[in-house]
C-alpha cells in the first residue's frame, strides 16, 4: 500500500488534534475514521505534522506525567510505535461506534476487531524502560476515558443514545410530556456492552493487548476492574530491571494500596506453572511491593 504524503499528514493531524490531544491535555476525544494496519504503520514515518503549540502543550504535560514516577526534565518526540497505538486506540474507539454499521454490515465490526489486534501485535513493546516511560506519559490517562449514555423518557415512550445528546425535539414541553432524562458514564472497558455484532469479551480481550504496549501504563492501572490485569512479556520485561521495577513501584503507590497488593498478588498466581522463572518474577515483585506497601502505611500510621 501507497500513500500519497500530503495525505498521510492530514490523517496525522486529524489523530493529534481529535484523539492525541484530548488524551494527554484532557477533554472530548473524537474518534476520526479507522486507520487500519497499514495505514497506522506508515502514519509515524518522517516528521510528524503537529500544529507546533499544540505539540509545545502536549509535550510539556507528557512531562508532567512522567515526573509523577521519575524525575526528568524531557523526553523523546512520539515514535512510530506511539502513532501506531493511537491509531489502535482510535480504531478501537470506533468498535464502540453504534453507527459504524447496520443491521446488514454487521461485519465491520469482526473485521475492525481483527484489525486492532492484528496492529497491537505488530507494535513492538518498548525496547528499553526509558522508551517504556515515554509511551506511558502519553497513555497514563487511556482508562480515564469515558462515554456518556442518555436515556430519554416521556409519558409515550423512551429512547436511549450513545454518546450523543438526545435531540432538542425529545426534550421540548418537559413538564407537559413528563419527560425526564438520566445519563450515565461508560468506561472504555465497557464501552462495547450491546453492540450488536461485536461480542463485549472479545473487545476486552483486544483492550488487554492494547495494555501490554504501554506496559507501564499497565502496572499503573493494575487496580482496574477490567480488564483484569495479567502479567505480560512486557510488563515482566520491566520489573526485571531495577530502573523499571522502582517506575512500576512508584506508579503502584498511586493507586489504593489494597488493591494494589491484591492485584499483583492473583496476577501472580494466574502465570502458569510451567512458566517457571515468569511465575517466580511476578512473586517476587509482588511481594516486594506488599511488604514496600505495609512498611508505608505502618509509618504513616504513627505519625
Amino acid at each position: 500500500m501507497t500513500a500519497r504524503p500530503e495525505a498521510i499528514a492530514e490523517r496525522l493531524a486529524e489523530l493529534s488534534a481529535n484523539v492525541l490531544a484530548p488524551l494527554v491535555l484532557g477533554g472530548p476525544l473524537h474518534p476520526v475514521r479507522p486507520f487500519g494496519v497499514r495505514l497506522a504503520l506508515l502514519l509515524g514515518d518522517g516528521a510528524p505534522a503537529i500544529d507546533r503549540d499544540l505539540g509545545a502543550r502536549v509535550e510539556l504535560a507528557r512531562v508532567r506525567v512522567a515526573r509523577l514516577i521519575a524525575p526528568i526534565d524531557t523526553l523523546p518526540e512520539l515514535a512510530s510505535a506511539d502513532w501506531a497505538l493511537l491509531c489502535a486506540l482510535n480504531d478501537m474507539l470506533q468498535l464502540t461506534n453504534h453507527e459504524l454499521a447496520g443491521p446488514l454490515t454487521r461485519s465491520r465490526y469482526p473485521r475492525l476487531l481483527a484489525s486492532v489486534r492484528d496492529l497491537c501485535e505488530l507494535v513492538p513493546a518498548p525496547p528499553d524502560v526509558a522508551t517504556a516511560l515515554s509511551r506511558h506519559a502519553t497513555f497514563a490517562r487511556v482508562l480515564d476515558c469515558f462515554r456518556t449514555d442518555a436515556q430519554v423518557a416521556w409519558w409515550t415512550g423512551n429512547a436511549s443514545f450513545r454518546g450523543q445528546p438526545p435531540p432538542a425535539r425529545l426534550l421540548r414541553w418537559r413538564q407537559l410530556r413528563n419527560v425526564t432524562v438520566s445519563t450515565r458514564r461508560v468506561g472504555l472497558a465497557e464501552m462495547a456492552q450491546g453492540i450488536p455484532g461485536l461480542a463485549a469479551p472479545d473487545y476486552a480481550d483486544a483492550l488487554a493487548l492494547w495494555l501490554t504496549r504501554t506496559p507501564l501504563t499497565d502496572l499503573a492501572t493494575a487496580t482496574r476492574k477490567g480488564p483484569p490485569f495479567a502479567w505480560s512479556a512486557s510488563t515482566l520485561a520491566i520489573v526485571a530491571t531495577v530502573p523499571g521495577r522502582s517506575l512500576a513501584y512508584r506508579a503502584l503507590l498511586r493507586q489504593p494500596h489494597d488493591l494494589a497488593v491484591a492485584a499483583l498478588a492473583r496476577a501472580a498466581r494466574e502465570v502458569p506453572l510451567r512458566f517457571g522463572q515468569a511465575r517466580a518474577l511476578a512473586e517476587s515483585f509482588a511481594s516486594e511491593v506488599a511488604a514496600g506497601i505495609k512498611l508505608l502505611d505502618e509509618r504513616s500510621g504513627a505519625a
